[in-house]
């Protein structure tokens, strides 16, 4: 339920977005990406995000060691990845006191990338036989930007 309203507050903001400015210029979705993801914000997410995504790697990969078996391991990885990139994300860039609800929200703004973290990790290690850490690497790098703006909307209250 929770998840079906965050889609609908992103959807409803790209469909106001699309509108025209006038012909010849940018519309209103292009200089909000650019405003966005040519940010000082979001290059900081994305140096946070490199830091992220060893931090998952190396944890999925200790958790492989103790558990042994590939997906239960990731998710493991990323559970107590997920903690560390909140309190750096709280503190580094979006300037924000942790609290418990921001870190709920900071939890559910990840379902998405959590989903194509699953579905790549599965490929990329069960199907195509790439090491846990490779896997883990090359899963957590295909979500990001759609994470960093769910993140920065529903879970930080920034626009």
């Amino acid at each position: 339920m929770l998840f079906l309203r965050l889609f609908g507050i992103i959807s409803r903001q790209l469909l106001i977005d699309l509108r025209v400015v006038k012909a010849g210029e940018d519309t209103k979705l292009l200089q909000r990406i650019r405003r966005t993801f040519l940010s000082k914000g979001f290059i900081e997410f994305c140096a946070l995000g490199i830091i992220n995504t060893f931090n998952d790697s190396l944890f999925s990969w200790f958790f492989s060691l103790l558990v042994g078996e590939g997906n239960t391991a990731a998710v493991m990885g990323y559970a107590v990845a997920l903690t560390i990139a909140y309190l750096l994300s709280s503190r580094f860039i979006f300037y924000s006191k942790p609290c418990l609800r921001k870190y709920i929200r900071f939890v559910i703004s990840y379902i998405p990338n959590f989903i194509i973290f699953v579905l790549v990790n599965t490929i990329t290690v069960k199907t195509w036989g790439l090491p846990q850490f490779w896997g883990t690497a090359i899963a957590a790098a295909t979500g990001g930007p759609i994470t960093y703006v769910i993140i920065k909307i529903y879970a930080f209250g920034k626009k």
